[in-house]
């Protein structure tokens, strides 16, 4: 049995810190999940909704019915995390385009808003319908203000790049390094990292990317911000799956990573720093 609750409106999906107050969610021994909603809904409201895996999309729908049965003719949806944004080309015959999936099924609820939290790259933006994006801007000045020192931006690949500079410009033009990832042309495998820099001696470095996965990438990189002189490495990532292995990345020479809960309720660490997602996230009525 799962519990949620909302506020002003808002329906927060999972959230078992809560009292079960507005909905109740419960799933048959056959599998099928089921819920029913305990107060009145009003004709506009927000879901909350942090993805936890394909059964969790399930329940969104569910939610979303049950709402438009009470009532709810405007329905905004917050999904700071969207699935499959990694997915989001067909690199092999016979596998699907898995992120347009996804977002075909959340289209098809015809949500009057749609906001994510800095995805992956513009295919999600392109492939959702009213979506509003969400920067990472707020999230990397928080991370900025705990540090509390003199620091660098650091690209992790090209890919980075134009979210980089433009935070860079958010944050009073601070000093970006590039670095790009050296792949086999044969089968398309990382085999380096180049760091387009000379001395980063006494230097912080932010590497800040939208997702940490592995970690490979930071591993490596960290290297070779070390091997450059660097005194300190932070890494800022939008979205954490939890399966890196925090020990590697210590060893790497990373001093703290910092990210949001926008996939899990994380347990922060020696290490990690986690911050609240829904901080970052407008409420009805904000612009972006």
């Amino acid at each position: 049995m799962g519990s949620h609750a909302t506020t002003n409106n808002r329906y927060f999906l999972p959230n078992p810190q809560q009292a079960e107050d507005s909905f109740k969610h419960f799933q048959f021994k056959s599998g099928e999940n089921h819920l029913q909603i305990l107060a009145p809904s009003s004709s506009h409201v927000e879901i909350m909704f942090r993805y936890s895996g394909d059964q969790s999309l399930i329940q969104l729908l569910l939610l979303t019915d049950a709402l438009r049965r009470q009532g709810a003719n405007v329905i905004d949806l917050c999904i700071p995390y969207f699935p499959g944004a990694r997915q989001d080309r067909v690199c092999n015959s016979g596998e699907p385009l898995s992120v347009k999936v996804y977002a075909d099924l959340i289209n098809q609820q015809h949500y009057q808003k749609v906001c994510v939290f800095d995805p992956h790259s513009d295919v999600v933006i392109a492939l959702l319908n009213n979506v509003h994006v969400v920067k990472n801007h707020q999230f990397i000045k928080d991370v900025v203000n705990d540090i509390r020192s003199d620091f660098i931006l650091v690209s992790p690949d090209a890919g980075s790049n134009k979210k980089i500079f433009e935070l860079s410009s958010q944050l009073g033009g601070v000093p970006v390094v590039r670095a790009d990832k050296i792949r086999d042309v044969r089968n398309g495998a990382i085999i380096d990292t180049e760091v387009f820099c000379e001395n980063l001696s006494g230097k912080t470095a932010v590497i800040v990317d939208d997702i940490c996965a592995g970690g490979r990438t930071f591993i490596e990189l960290a290297k070779k911000l070390k091997a450059k002189n660097c005194e300190k490495i932070i890494l800022a990532v939008s979205h954490y799956e939890g399966t890196a292995n925090e020990e590697r990345l210590a060893e790497s020479g990373i001093d703290a990573v910092y990210t949001t809960d926008s996939l899990q309720n994380l347990v922060a660490s020696k290490l990690l720093n986690v911050k609240n997602i829904w901080r970052f996230m407008p409420t009805q009525g904000e612009k972006q």
